[in-house]
């Protein structure tokens, strides 16, 4: 057959292997694609310096809030009863009703409950009575931090910083979107509620202090519209957060001291402006590839330090 007649070839315009080379091209698109919308990174000190990076995004950050001020003065449907991937697959059909299905969060717990604290008893100086208090602080930071529509949406921290010592609350207020979650309100969540997984440890520090330290991740399914989906990734941001809240025996109030995090699965440009979106709003994403890593989604395992999104 004339090399230039190639495209009469019998074989390549068989209609089943036509289909077939589409989805392959669509699928090897996605993937090149997929690697490449993985992480961004945060940095935060002191003062709250950023450094960002990421296309799915992640970020990371580190301060020192209580340290340096103490020196100074409807359902998704519920979960699955089968194994889910410890990545985000890189193509995969999205069911709306349950789109958390073949992600991590697939089994994980709708909201706060996704999320164990250790029972209250007496610790170090601290009351069992004083240790439950605590706990019930750091059980409201979180929900506020990560899951309040106020704060979330409305992109209102004074609940939060009514959980904190008077003395820092000007300097999370400044920065508040560096240390709580600010989602864009277009496009909206998905009417189900967002998966959580994480535990809360406490640790005595003397007998006048308890480090409560935090690390969860929250996953949330945005709306993708009319959008084509080729993966829960493109409209299921995960965020990671660590955190130690201080507790001082005779105060009412908690001190934010470590805190930082890692965002997987979101808008690099969004992220610019410290608001979470997920990756759909960003087709042409064109920064290097990343591979993901289990930090992402399993508090349990390292936090990712790579990023894409600078």
């Amino acid at each position: 057959m004339d090399e230039q007649d190639i495209e009469n070839h019998p074989d390549l315009r068989d209609p089943d292997w036509q289909r077939h080379a589409v989805k392959e091209a669509w699928v090897d698109y996605r993937r090149d694609r997929r690697r490449a919308k993985l992480g961004k990174r945060l940095a935060i000190t002191a003062v709250v310096a950023v450094v960002l990076a990421g296309a799915g995004v992640a970020f990371y950050y580190w301060g020192k809030t209580h340290a340096e001020t103490a020196a100074d003065a409807t359902s998704g449907g519920g979960t699955s009863t089968t194994t889910a991937p410890s990545v985000i697959p890189e193509f995969a059909r999205v069911d709306l009703s349950h789109p958390f299905d073949k992600t991590p969060a697939q089994n994980w717990r709708e909201g706060i409950e996704g999320v164990t604290f250790p029972a209250a008893v007496k610790v170090g100086g601290f009351s069992e009575k004083q240790v439950a208090t605590a706990l019930d602080q750091v059980k409201q930071a979180i929900v506020l931090t990560s899951l309040d529509a106020d704060v979330l949406q409305g992109h209102r921290p004074d609940k939060f910083l009514a959980l904190l010592a008077p003395d820092i609350r000007d300097q999370v207020r400044t920065d508040a979107d560096r240390y709580l979650t600010y989602l864009t309100i277009d496009p909206p969540l998905l009417p189900v509620p967002a998966r959580m997984s994480g535990a809360v440890t406490m640790t005595p520090r003397g007998q006048q202090e308890l480090v409560l330290h935090v690390d969860y991740v929250t996953a949330y399914a945005f709306d993708p519209g009319s959008r084509t989906i080729t993966s829960p990734g493109d409209m299921e941001p995960f965020i990671r957060v660590q955190a130690d809240f201080v507790a001082e025996r005779g105060e009412k109030y908690l001190y934010l001291e470590n805190r930082g995090g890692y965002y997987s699965n979101i808008a690099c440009e969004a992220s610019k402006r410290n608001l979470i979106a997920p990756s759909f709003t960003e087709p042409d994403f064109a920064g290097p590839s990343l591979t993901q890593e289990p930090g992402q989604y399993d508090p349990t395992k390292p936090l990712p330090t790579e990023d894409n999104c600078g």
